[in-house]
């Protein structure tokens, strides 16, 4: 059994001067792991776009098209909902798995619990990102709930999956990182408040749920830099277009095509 998918994320529409697929694929489905745009009519537009250039389009949000609308996470999740609901080709992921090949694509956003690096303070990375976005302090902590809530929807639906006879094999997709080690090297961000808020560790708990080996790759936004590398058996990899006219971006951009196998 095999499932190819190409991976894209981060691609911050507004802040390029176009973003055209056409002809760009390379497999049947493509991935998007968050970040299309801070605002839903783009959002919408993109995923239509996508939607006619692939057989399927697995989406799930990042922390960006929620931008303008953090004081009420919940009412933000509805409108995005509402936003991207009937495109065709594209099933919004959240509370979703899809199953391709005997393969399950399972995804959530992630968020994170500002605990990333144990040598920063929780407190000093909530009031940086409070500052820096303008935010109330209870949407600021509201984040934390919305991370464990999907670290738990993940592992709980991995150890659900491992009972599931016609799956043999399980992608998953988050927005942000689930593990520091991933970015720990990078000296832009490490030691730096902005560090904690780029994942959330609590989602790898997921993997210890996987008794029968299904994990195969784990794929991610959000770090605006390109990672590939095994760990534990499993490939964590991401492609993300970036921020245009900022040195973290990749311009021509395209696609990273995914092969799994079972």
């Amino acid at each position: 059994m095999q499932l190819a998918f190409d991976l894209i994320s981060d691609l911050h529409v507004e802040t390029w001067d176009s973003f055209d697929w056409t002809g760009q694929p390379t497999s049947p489905y493509c991935v998007v792991a968050g970040d299309v745009s801070r605002d839903y009519e783009l959002v919408r537009e993109t995923l239509e776009h996508l939607g006619s250039q692939y057989a399927g389009v697995f989406y799930i949000d990042g922390n960006d098209e929620h931008r303008y609308y953090m004081e009420n996470l919940g009412n933000s999740y509805g409108g995005l909902q509402n936003a991207v609901d009937g495109i065709k080709n594209v099933v919004y992921m959240q509370d979703n798995v899809v199953i391709i090949n005997g393969i399950a694509i399972l995804a959530t956003n992630g968020w994170w619990c500002y605990d990333f690096d144990p040598d920063i303070s929780i407190e000093s990375s909530q009031e940086w990102y409070e500052q820096y976005l303008d935010l109330s302090q209870e949407a600021v902590t509201s984040i934390t709930g919305v991370a464990y809530h999907d670290a738990a929807y993940l592992k709980n639906s991995v150890n659900r999956l491992q009972r599931q006879q016609d799956v043999a094999g399980i992608v998953i997709v988050s927005h942000t990182l689930p593990a520091p080690w991933l970015i720990s090297h990078d000296i832009d961000l490490i030691k730096t408040e902005r560090f904690n808020l780029m994942g959330n560790q609590h989602m790898s708990l997921a993997t210890d749920e996987d008794s029968e080996n299904k994990i195969r790759a784990w794929c991610f936004g959000h770090y605006h830099k390109s990672v590939d590398r095994m760990h534990a058996g499993i490939r964590y990899v991401s492609n993300p277009r970036g921020r245009g006219n900022t040195p973290w971006s990749q311009n021509p951009y395209y696609p990273k095509r995914i092969e799994i196998e079972i």
